[in-house]
């Protein structure tokens, strides 16, 4: 299917009519996957995947093949789209605590022994501590760890250098490494 849509992107700028409805089927599971691991599962997640390719849709005469490929390019919207979100739930999240003091539920923490339940519980914690990173090491983390991209395919689509990717990398390892044992010591004490 990218093939279909490099060769729209060849035939010329005069013709350049780059179908937003190709790019969702080739690119729309990764970029949801993206969304939800850069910014956490939730209704958000399809809204940010519709922000995406409407933006792409309302921008799709300005993008330039020659200095990206459309995952790239499509990536870099979805990337811009969470970080805004991010922001917004942070105001959010300040102003929400101000007025709410409850704290959780016993029912909330309780554990089932059910399997199903125990992986839910542990992909929410992996989410969890994913949202605890600075957006730039989340960002390289799930590309290269959950994505299982290269080094040199992210440097290309979050257009920095080979070197940064694997310094964001280290830090991003280091940090989600701390925040689990954190988290471990604070089950374990309970």
């Amino acid at each position: 299917m990218d093939a279909m849509i490099e060769a729209r992107l060849t035939a010329g700028p005069d013709s350049l009519e780059l179908d937003v409805s190709d790019m969702y089927r080739c690119h729309g599971t990764f970029i949801t996957r993206c969304i939800e691991r850069l910014s956490g599962r939730g209704a958000h997640v399809e809204d940010l995947l519709q922000e995406t390719f409407v933006t792409a849709y309302q921008k799709r005469r300005i993008f330039d093949p020659e200095r990206a490929n459309p995952r790239t390019w499509l990536y870099g919207i979805a990337a811009n789209m969470c970080r805004t979100h991010q922001r917004g739930l942070r105001r959010f999240v300040t102003f929400a605590a101000r007025w709410s003091a409850e704290p959780e539920s016993a029912a909330s923490r309780s554990q089932q022994p059910d399997a199903e339940l125990d992986r839910r519980q542990r992909a929410h914690l992996v989410g969890q501590l994913l949202q605890k990173l600075s957006f730039k090491q989340r960002e390289v983390f799930v590309l290269y760890e959950l994505e299982d991209l290269d080094g040199e395919s992210i440097a290309q689509m979050l257009d920095i250098p080979l070197g940064t990717v694997w310094t964001r990398l280290h830090h991003a390892r280091r940090s989600f490494r701390h925040l689990a044992e954190k988290r471990l010591q604070k089950e374990e004490s309970r």
